[in-house]
């Protein structure tokens, strides 16, 4: 009596091996059509057509859900189409995808600061920092949005940061020259104020 029911177990879990072979297979198609359509984007996006590139990437999540970086570049394709809005709900998905992306804090803090939302281009820049604390593309935004939204104090540390990690660098040249004189510029202000405390 056994040995039907041994059998049986066998041939069912035959049966769930080769579903979970069909079902591997299906996922690793799917991730490679994901690669091909992500490929597709990124060659629309050299090619600036922006739009075209927003439908591979939109294809590829369709896809494989969890290709942060599609969902990301969908979020540039749409700030270089000049909708923001439409770039925030984008980095807003990617960062529900990867809650530490720091590029797309990033980018999300450049439209705020572009609005003048110092707020929220702050809070974005630190969230940035915080993954990446050496990137000299954020400290220098940060410090601009500090500087902008009069927190005088914070803008001096900030910039005292930048110039820290960027003087050397040779492609940051210009930035750190005109990093120096908004430098100047506040400590001026901050001399003045003190002065004027007493």
């Amino acid at each position: 009596m056994k040995r039907p029911t041994r059998i049986a177990f066998f041939s069912l879990a035959a049966v769930a091996l080769a579903a979970s072979a069909y079902a591997a297979e299906d996922i690793i198609k799917q991730k490679r059509e994901a690669d091909d359509l992500f490929k597709q984007g990124e060659a629309e996006y050299k090619r600036e057509d922006y739009e075209a590139a927003i439908e591979k990437f939109e294809r590829c999540l369709a896809k494989d859900p969890e290709k942060v970086v599609a969902q990301f570049n969908i979020g540039v394709c749409y700030t270089h189409l000049a909708q923001p809005d439409k770039a925030i709900e984008a980095y807003r998905k990617a960062l529900a995808i990867e809650p530490e992306y720091s590029d797309a804090y990033f980018n999300l803090g450049r439209i705020y600061h572009r609005r003048n939302d110092y707020v929220e281009a702050i809070a974005n820049y630190k969230k940035a920092l915080e993954g990446d604390p050496y990137a000299p593309d954020v400290l220098y935004n940060c410090a601009h949005a500090l500087m902008a939204s009069g927190r005088v104090a914070e803008a001096i540390d900030a910039w005292d940061r930048y110039l820290t990690i960027a003087d050397s660098m040779p492609e940051e040249a210009k930035w750190v020259e005109r990093a120096k004189e908004y430098l100047t510029t506040l400590e001026n202000i901050g001399a003045g104020a003190s002065e004027n405390a007493k």
